[in-house]
């Protein structure tokens, strides 16, 4: 078994199209203060969301969530490389990195912006473009590979 990791060069913000910010609630933390590490995995989550209404996903609010999100996450790691608190703005960095026949991979990089735009956690995780009606991986939708070409400008 091969255990994958973020790559030991640190990506920086600049080097994303996307990214929001998220405040620490008190519910992140764990016993000694700091943002808890499986809440790093949500903050992930809360960028995925946000990747793909940039990605100008048109449907209409009520749509199903199968329709607004046509992947399963397969896998997901995370780096930490320095504590986040209580009352912190963080702000949370996506691209994507590659697209394959029926999967694509994400990035993150979240920071710290205010005093210093620290790194505070490295990612990745892999996502499986699939059929929710046949329960099966499908094909990584023309369309979608086209609108991540366009955000992230560059072709995969």
């Amino acid at each position: 078994m091969t255990h994958r990791t973020p790559s030991a060069t640190l990506p920086v913000a600049s080097d994303f199209n996307c990214s929001c910010d998220i405040d620490v609630r008190f519910r992140d933390l764990d016993a000694m203060g700091h943002v808890n590490n499986a809440v790093y995995f949500t903050y992930f989550e809360v960028s995925r969301e946000h990747y793909v209404r940039a990605l100008g996903n048109d449907l209409p609010p009520g749509a199903a969530l199968e329709q607004q999100f046509p992947f399963i996450l397969l896998d997901v790691s995370c780096r930490f490389l320095a504590a986040a608190t209580y009352g912190q703005r963080l702000r949370a960095h996506v691209r994507t990195v590659g697209i394959g026949t029926k999967s694509f991979e994400f990035e993150y990089l979240i920071t710290r912006p205010e005093p210093d735009d620290r790194p505070i956690a490295v990612g990745r995780s892999t996502q499986v473009s699939f059929d929710y009606g046949a329960q099966r991986t499908r094909p990584v939708p023309a369309e979608l590979r086209s609108a991540i070409e366009e955000l992230e400008q560059r072709s995969f």
